[in-house]
């Protein structure tokens, strides 16, 4: 059964939450897609699609969950994506693993480092994978896939998570190189700073909040990057014609020094 009989574009975000990944969802539902929201927390997902359908009426939003350290897992959502909703236009991996509070590599432990860098990692490769097909089939195809300052750079603290970065933007310009000209475009977003989110925005929040840092609450966009313009970033991307693609673009807020510490 489709769910999609309007036959609308169709864009899968992949480590869809609240922030980055809700925000590049409703911009490019916005622009008349149909979205597919993957990630593991159902109680999350279930929320942004009632959100979504509410803002922009019902059945412009699905949900999978989806496990991205599991292979079958990642198959099997994009399966049901295409079953549900038609071939996918536009992947956004959007996932990232990470802790707030940096550990060494001497009490990193395996467990984590492996969990980290599948859902950093892994998840895109097994994502990527589902999508070529009928991108390639179709002749066109955006891949966008969301980087860190720890793609470019490893800090003290952030051991199981920069690794899988670098990886995700080896990969992004790996698929660059091998499907471009058959009209695929992958794009790496590095996004070198804080975003004003739950996790790290919410982070330097409380923190100026306890310094008394007033001037900074006050002028929060300059300081954090907000999701609904990141969002524009990403549909930027994948709007552009064919004979200007980025491969890769850094962004971040006005104050935040460039290639940042984490």
């Amino acid at each position: 059964m489709s769910y999609n009989t309007q036959k609308k574009p169709v864009v899968a975000v992949v480590g869809a939450g609240p922030g980055i990944g809700e925000a590049v969802a409703r911009r490019f539902v916005a622009e008349g897609f149909v979205v597919a929201l993957l990630a593991r927390t159902e109680d999350k997902l279930r929320t942004m699609v009632e959100g979504i359908d509410a803002d922009y009426g019902k059945g412009t939003a699905r949900y999978y969950i989806t496990d991205l350290r599991i292979e079958e897992s990642v198959i099997s959502s994009f399966k049901s994506i295409r079953a549900d909703l038609g071939a996918v236009t536009v992947l956004v991996y959007n996932a990232g693993a990470r802790r707030v509070n940096g550990r060494s590599i001497l009490d990193t432990t395996t467990e984590e480092f492996e969990n980290f860098t599948k859902i950093n990692l892994f998840g895109a490769f097994w994502s990527t994978k589902c999508v070529l097909p009928d991108m390639l089939a179709a002749g066109q195809g955006t891949i966008l896939y969301t980087g860190a300052t720890g793609s470019l750079r490893g800090s003290p603290g952030l051991s199981s998570f920069s690794p899988g970065k670098f990886g995700l933007r080896s990969l992004a310009q790996i698929v660059a190189r091998e499907y471009q000209s058959q009209g695929i475009h992958a794009a790496h977003i590095i996004i070198d700073g804080p975003v004003d989110g739950k996790l790290i925005g919410g982070v330097r929040r409380r923190q100026w909040q306890r310094e008394g840092e007033t001037a900074k609450l006050e002028d929060v966009e300059s300081y954090l990057a907000q999701p609904k313009d990141l969002a524009h970033i990403y549909w930027f991307l994948h709007t552009q014609p064919r004979s200007a693609w980025t491969q890769e673009l850094d962004v971040r807020a006005q104050k935040e020094s460039i290639y940042s510490r984490l």
